[in-house]
């Protein structure tokens, strides 16, 4: 037999395997595009990145032709550069920059080194090349013919054209973000008070400051749309400040019930005339805005329909735009301003927690899914974190002696805002694996997923600051720090109360003392609460009341009879802030009549608990309730659903799947 030429025994160049290969510990014969192991089992051929400096590739040597480079080395070349355009896009992700200048300036090299590696790639191939793989991203925004920002995902047949790219990097400034510096505050509220639609500007102030200063679910940044109020920016608009007007009438003080129900009707009557018009072009940031705050108006005054249905609209509007996806995952995200991300990122989380609130109220599972690999911890902050925060009045007069000298420094509206936003993710899980209708867990799974989300919250509640939890003998905090600890305590109610039977509660085991625990605390919370600030609680601290008054009411049936009488007195006070808070909070009528009525039937069972003092109150409210002919619900909104919070099977002992 003949010897192999030398050529034919070339030996293989040592490191060209691949991944595949390397991982199954078996032969690489190098070649390219593809490998013939990988070729056998139909997998991606990927070859790792050598640390050596990339070498002088080797020639051949053709006798009639001279040095010319091998196809595989062409291929080793155009993955080596694959590789480093990868690194060049995600730095400019990271930093926020837009594509090197070349790319808008002459293609011509670009094109040509490309088309001489593979020969088949297209200029618009080149010209763009793998932005969407590299970013992970499989959606792109887009921009119509008046030039208003739309999104568009794989299967969609309306391509528009890709956001222009610059040739220079977005601006993170611009000298009206620079006016929201605090010490332009006063020369744009001055300027702001000259634009109030409908109002005098003295009561447009004070509505404005009184929203700013109460609201809990941050949908709205002050300076921002005070600065676009002043100037004419895209973060102000005639439906908003109608929206903000209509919310702002159930946090001033000054105004009798009747009218503060006047004025706040008028303003939803003419944020709905604004909303016909929004409605008539693209979707807005602040279009999402005044349709959040409309359905937190109008699920607290119990129009639970339009409540839920402008929630639903405002949802159906981020999807249109795109905000529910991850900036990462948007081609074309990073070209918008710094501003505007940081916007689109708050609006996201405050619908998403917005959802899981209503979701709880009435029943029913959520709609607006968490981001994926996103955190509430990456939000950019939005207000003054060291400024201190006083409650606001029109009249000085009208501050209650405990707020004469409230103050609360730091604010911490940031801090409890990505808690409450990060609390709401475990919740939106709770929600659907142990409440949802079609995804009942068996006993074992359930107890697993209980264990598991038990490590979550335990997680979640160690890292917020003590200086944020409750303490009995310090004042109540603003309401959204002591919005984000109800829940909390409300949450771990939810968590467990699945798995309490009368069994666990008549012997005061399971997982009844950790609920006892955190009925007691809530309780207590409530109480600190409207002894500093009234009747200022929010329809999710009342929804949170009512997950507790729920529990108490499960020992009040079946616990020993210490356990019974504790439970009765927390009862006393729930009822007693429930009525205090029917005028404000219409909405929540039902629900609580419907735990006056159980708790008096229970007391009437037990003549221990009927002679106590709790016991009296109880059922005086009862006979008062029977008397008491009017309405359940007084504002006759065209809610065909519940007019208040669907919690009720929370009495009822769930049955093992």
């Amino acid at each position: 037999m003949v010897d192999p030429s030398p050529s034919e025994k070339r030996k293989r160049a040592y490191g060209v395997s691949c991944r595949p290969c390397r991982q199954k510990k078996i032969s690489c014969d190098g070649a390219r595009p593809r490998c013939y192991g990988c070729k056998d089992t139909e997998e991606e051929c990927l070859v790792p990145t050598s640390a050596r400096p990339l070498r002088r590739l080797k020639t051949t040597v053709h006798p009639s032709r001279g040095n010319y480079v091998s196809e595989a080395s062409c291929w080793e070349l155009k993955e080596r550069m694959d590789f480093m355009e990868e690194k060049i896009h995600r730095l400019e992700a990271m930093r926020d920059l837009s594509p090197m200048n070349f790319r808008n300036s002459s293609e011509t090299p670009e094109v040509t080194i490309l088309q001489s590696v593979s020969g088949t790639q297209s200029i618009s191939e080149a010209k763009f090349p793998t932005v969407a793989e590299f970013e992970g991203a499989k959606y792109r925004l887009t921009v119509d013919e008046a030039g208003n920002v739309m999104y568009h995902g794989l299967t969609s047949w309306s391509q528009g054209p890709n956001i222009p790219n610059s040739s220079l990097p977005p601006q993170t400034t611009s000298p009206s973000h620079e006016m929201t510096d605090p010490t332009f505050a006063p020369i744009l509220q001055a300027l702001a008070t000259s634009k109030h639609i409908s109002v005098a500007p003295r009561l447009g102030d004070a509505l404005l400051e009184a929203y700013f200063c109460y609201q809990v679910f941050n949908i709205i940044q002050k300076s921002v749309f005070m600065r676009d109020m002043a100037l004419g920016g895209q973060f102000f608009s005639e439906f908003l400040l109608m929206s903000i007007y209509a919310s702002a009438t159930r946090m001033i003080d000054g105004l009798e019930m009747n009218d503060k129900k006047t004025q706040g009707e008028l303003f939803e009557r003419l944020a709905q005339e604004y909303l016909a018009k929004e409605m008539q072009g693209p979707t807005k940031i602040t279009t999402i805005q005044g349709l959040l705050l409309l359905s937190g108006r109008e699920c607290a005054l119990g129009n639970v329909s339009q409540g839920w249905n402008h929630a639903g609209l405002a949802f159906r509007m981020i999807h249109d735009l795109g905000i529910h996806l991850a900036p990462e995952k948007v081609v074309g995200a990073s070209y918008l301003s710094f501003e505007e991300q940081a916007t689109r990122d708050r609006l996201f989380w405050s619908a998403f927690v917005w959802d899981k609130s209503i979701s709880l109220a009435l029943g029913r599972e959520p709609t607006f899914q968490p981001r994926i690999g996103r955190e509430p911890s990456s939000m950019v902050d939005f207000d003054d974190v060291d400024s201190p925060w006083t409650p606001y009045f029109v009249n000085p007069f009208n501050c209650p002696p405990a707020l004469m000298t409230y103050v609360y420094q730091p604010n911490r509206r940031v801090a409890a805002f990505r808690f409450h936003a990060s609390l709401c993710l475990i919740l939106h899980d709770i929600i659907m694996e142990l409440y949802s209708t079609e995804s009942r867990l068996s006993s074992r799974r359930r107890m697993e997923f209980i264990g598991k989300t038990r490590q979550r919250l335990n997680d979640f509640w160690k890292s917020v600051p003590d200086g944020m939890k409750f303490t009995v003998d310090k004042p109540s905090p603003p309401p959204w720090i002591f919005m984000l600890q109800i829940f909390y305590h409300a949450t771990s109610i939810l968590l467990y109360r699945l798995t309490v039977d009368p069994t666990d509660i008549s012997t005061t085991s399971g997982h009844v003392p950790v609920c006892l625990e955190h009925s007691i605390t809530a309780n207590q919370m409530a109480v600190s609460f409207t002894q500093t600030f009234g009747e200022r609680m929010t329809y999710v601290a009342m929804y949170s009341s009512f997950v507790a008054a729920s529990f108490d009411i499960l020992l009040l049936e079946g616990g020993s009879e210490n356990i019974q009488l504790d439970a009765l007195v927390r009862l006393r006070i729930w009822l007693g802030i429930m009525e205090q808070s029917v005028i404000k909070v219409p909405s929540i009528r039902r629900s609580v009549h419907h735990i006056s009525t159980s708790t008096w039937y229970l007391v009437s069972q037990n003549p221990a608990l009927a002679v106590t003092e709790a016991g009296q109150w109880i059922a005086s409210l009862h006979t008062q309730q029977i008397i008491d002919t009017s309405p359940i619900n007084t504002f006759q909104g065209n809610g065909t659903g519940v007019g208040s919070f669907d919690f009720f099977e929370l009495f009822e002992p769930l049955c093992d799947s």
